[in-house]
């Protein structure tokens, strides 16, 4: 028999699923008992010493987990990497609060690989739920996925009536008469594609507002040291990212391909407007190539927004720890 016993060995001693709770234990451990119980194992031709090591290892089985739901703890994650002995696996746990912290952690690499990438849906589930404490339905209503971005999509509806050129009498505010120059063109160019954009971007995407939301849950988590995920299911990279990389930057350069082209025809200098206007040439270029995803600026974007994943990952983790939901091998040392 084991003289010492881990969380990975009892929980494998008693065959229990990869999630369970105090009942899955207690059905557990009563059907092995009563399989290795004298009576039962002589009936079964299972040998009086066998018998009898399997129940003491099953008892001890017992003894190791039950403690695991002390308090209010509703489920465990069983630790499939194993552990030292006196200790349990490490990374993600199901003990929003902390109490148990030291006996109810799993291997963060059931979970995430080390980009910070979820392996499965199922394992992106339950990832979740390890980073996520019950309750705060104030919290969720306020930070979660439908308020601030509603509230944004009304803004730039304003936005768009009180600026679009051809609505709500506007257009007197523009020139676009038959003298009217490059210059108003792209001011009226601007005033139709930057506020519609807006709209459509958040009605339809709504990466700005998730930004604003996650950076608000990270702010109140870091405070209060209680995380509750507020992002939708199945986001992963973080809103921030998204905005940075998931745009239409060929819409977004247009109007400024003209305010350039203004600005090189008010140069009275030939050198000058000349190099000006390949400036401009060059930015209506990458505005096409923007287009069909490739460009200069599509190309700045992905890097930026990986530099900003990086680091978002990084900071979640620590964000969790500080909250006493996370505590992988690597950050454990800074844990106490």
């Amino acid at each position: 028999m084991r003289q010492d016993m881990t969380q990975a060995q009892a929980e494998e001693a008693l065959e229990l699923p990869d999630r369970y709770g105090k009942a899955e234990l207690r059905a557990a451990f009563k059907r092995l008992a009563q399989e290795y119980h004298p009576d039962n194992a002589a009936k079964n031709g299972i040998s009086p010493r066998f018998a009898q090591r399997k129940m003491t290892e099953v008892n001890k089985a017992y003894a190791v987990l039950k403690p695991l739901f002390e308090g209010d703890r509703a489920t465990v994650q069983r630790d499939l990497v194993g552990g030292s002995v006196g200790r349990h696996g490490v990374g993600v746990h199901f003990d929003p609060a902390g109490r148990n912290s030291t006996r109810t952690q799993v291997d963060d690499s059931l979970f995430w690989d080390e980009e910070g990438n979820p392996r499965s849906a199922a394992a992106e589930r339950d990832a979740n739920a390890a980073a996520d404490a019950p309750g705060h339905g104030l919290r969720r209503l306020l930070l979660g996925p439908w308020l601030i971005r509603s509230l944004l999509v009304l803004a730039f509806a304003l936005l768009w009536y009180r600026t679009f050129p051809f609505v709500g009498g506007n257009e007197a505010r523009f020139d676009l008469g038959p003298a009217a120059g490059l210059g108003d063109w792209a001011r009226t160019v601007a005033a139709c594609v930057y506020p519609s954009y807006l709209l459509l971007y958040e009605l339809f995407a709504g990466h700005l507002s998730g930004t604003l939301r996650e950076a608000a849950n990270g702010l109140v988590s870091h405070v209060t040291r209680i995380h509750v995920e507020v992002r939708r299911q199945g986001a992963y990279q973080s809103s921030l990212a998204d905005l940075i990389e998931k745009q239409w930057y060929g819409i977004l350069m247009l109007p400024l391909v003209l305010v350039v082209c203004d600005w090189a025809l008010a140069r009275q200098d030939a050198a000058q407007r000349m190099a000006i206007l390949v400036l401009a040439a060059l930015l209506g270029l990458d505005a096409l190539l923007s287009c069909f995803g490739s460009g200069v600026a599509n190309g700045i974007a992905r890097r930026l927004a990986q530099a900003v994943e990086k680091r978002y990952v990084t900071a979640r983790m620590e964000l969790l720890r500080r909250c006493g939901q996370w505590s992988s091998g690597r950050h454990a040392a800074h844990a106490s």
